[in-house]
């Protein structure tokens, strides 16, 4: 089977907004012109009326009475069903981009080597959120800054038509007032930037906070926490505040310059009526088109604020995009690898300039012990494919190389793992989809002592688990993880710390057992237990790097 290559992810964010047009112009294109048909009869109500004026109320004409009036009927009936599909239209393009750019970045989040390097859940979840919204407004002002440009040509057209120094005076008056608002809206897209990143880092804020609650309450640190909020809260406002007086800077010039404009138009015009060279209706036409100019050029002043905005956003977006992903394919949607693999660590960088080699034979089970906290931190992130891993290889492959499926065989869980809301049984299979609650093997439950929780828990899988598993104690989320790395069955599994919150006659019984459920697997336990290291078949003991008083031996 032909594997499809993925497109590469936009690297700029106009280009970020361009793959956004192109892929919802099925609805963008149609909207755009249903849009532009009430705009233009937005502008015919005033021509209209002037010539009712000229052709049925000043000769006192009945028959031109009813048909002025049925046509004024037909072109509301247009006029509002106009807005009404192409809002639609447009709203379906908003909301289905938004979607998708949100599915992009946290797909990237989930598959993208160290995409999350540097950055916090909460500026994951604003770039998802606030920026792919913000990002997704560019349809809807593409196609009402759009339709506002027809509808003021259309209108210029007609008093071109009608009288050449009132369309001068609109034809000179346009283009400059929109000259003058497109300069100063570029700091807009700048200062909204700013505020969305200030966002995330307020939002990063709070979800630290609320993901260390219980541990804050218990060290009495709420007064630290509640400062560092108010921090980062006050600098997302005082950003939210610089973005909305840009804003209100730019729609401010512009409603001076639409105001200059119209009162031109309405000087211009009645001149010409004293004149004679403007009928009455004409006068009526060319004023409420003055009028009507303000909507269609507040519309594109709008459109470009609002343009600048979702520049900024989807620059953001094209910054987190930039990491490559690993991207499944139709022939590689099973996971599952009966092989037992080579896996190599050659030339890892430890701190004080020392170097780590191993070897891990296929099937076998290695404990690594590093006896520095900060070195087994530093090889559990280059195994699990962060920092270091191109001196992780698989069967010969550095691990940034692995493609599916032998990239999906690889698991890594960490010593803290996360659970979420759902069942036991969820959290373990990873299925949100109604069969999460299915059997999990038994060999699993026993072997990382889960078993033991359902007991104690009594409804078994079906369990309830809270977001975090905050109603569990930390050896039963512990045990559970476990159980969750276990029932995946990997061709390779690196675990960190896996026993750390047991018992120690618990740590022996799943040691036993890990050692039995992964027979003949790859197996490497990151960890100084003394019951992994009994049934280990290799043990690789990593000691500290030398302090300076030692005068570099240890």
């Amino acid at each position: 089977m032909t594997r499809s290559t993925p497109a590469a992810p936009p690297r700029t964010g106009g280009a970020v907004l361009r793959r956004a047009v192109r892929r919802r112009l099925r609805q963008e294109i149609p909207g755009f012109l249903v849009i532009s048909v009430w705009q233009v009869s937005e502008a015919a109500v005033p021509v209209s009326l002037g010539i009712i004026i000229d052709r049925a109320i000043v000769p006192l004409d009945p028959v031109a009475m009813v048909v002025s009036i049925l046509g004024l009927f037909a072109l509301f009936i247009v006029l509002s069903y106009g807005y009404r599909f192409g809002s639609r239209l447009l709203n379906t393009a908003l909301h289905r981009e938004a979607h998708a750019l949100r599915v992009e970045v946290a797909r990237h989040a989930l598959l993208g080597r160290g995409a999350l390097r540097g950055r916090t859940a909460g500026e994951v979840l604003s770039l998802s959120s606030s920026d792919a919204d913000v990002t997704a407004l560019v349809f809807r002002q593409l196609a009402l800054g759009g339709s506002a440009v027809i509808g003021l040509v259309v209108a210029s057209v007609y008093l071109l038509w009608t009288d050449p120094f009132v369309a001068l005076v609109v034809v000179l008056g346009v283009p400059l007032t929109l000259a003058l608002i497109a300069g100063p809206s570029r700091l807009i897209s700048r200062t909204s930037g700013a505020q969305q990143a200030a966002i995330a880092e307020a939002s990063a804020v709070a979800g630290d906070t609320m993901g260390g609650l219980r541990i804050l309450k218990a060290i009495g640190g709420e007064r630290w926490a509640s400062a560092r909020y108010r921090t980062a809260s006050q600098g997302a406002a005082h950003a939210g505040i610089r973005t909305a007086d840009v804003s209100g800077r730019v729609e401010g010039l512009g409603a001076f310059a639409i105001g200059l404009v119209l009162a031109a138009v309405v000087l211009v015009a009645g001149w010409r009526v004293t004149t004679g060279d403007l009928s009455v209706g004409g006068l009526v036409s060319a004023v409420g088109l003055a009028v009507f100019f303000a909507e269609p050029m507040t519309s594109v002043t709008m459109a470009i604020s609002t343009f600048a905005r979702s520049h900024g956003a989807a620059g953001r977006i094209a910054t987190f995009l930039q990491e490559p992903v690993t991207v499944p394919t139709e022939d590689a949607d099973d996971a599952s690898d009966a092989r037992a693999h080579a896996l190599e660590i050659r030339g890892l960088t430890l701190d004080g300039d020392r170097v780590l080699d191993v070897q891990v034979p296929p099937g076998h089970l290695v404990v690594i012990d590093a006896e520095d906290p900060a070195d087994a931190r530093l090889l559990s992130a280059a195994l699990a494919g962060e920092d270091g891993a191109g001196a992780v290889r698989l069967d010969g492959t550095p691990r940034p190389a692995l493609e599916r499926p032998l990239a999906h065989a690889f698991v890594s869980a960490p010593h803290a793992s996360d659970l979420f809301d759902g069942s036991i049984g969820t959290n373990i299979t990873m299925r949100h989809d109604g069969a999460g609650d299915e059997a999990v093997a038994a060999s699993v439950l026993a072997a990382s002592a889960t078993d033991e929780v359902l007991e104690v828990v009594g409804d078994g899988l079906a369990h309830a688990v809270r977001e975090g598993g905050s109603n569990l104690s930390g050896g039963q989320r512990q045990r559970i993880a476990l159980a969750r790395a276990l029932h995946a069955d990997p061709a390779v599994l690196v675990l960190h710390d896996p026993t750390s919150a047991v018992d120690s006659v618990t740590e022996w019984a799943i040691a036993r057992g890990v050692r039995t459920v992964r027979d003949g697997r790859t197996t490497v336990v990151l960890t100084g237990s003394p019951a992994f290291r009994s049934v280990a078949d290799t043990v690789v003991v990593v000691p500290p790097a030398p302090s300076p008083t030692d005068g570099g031996a240890r």
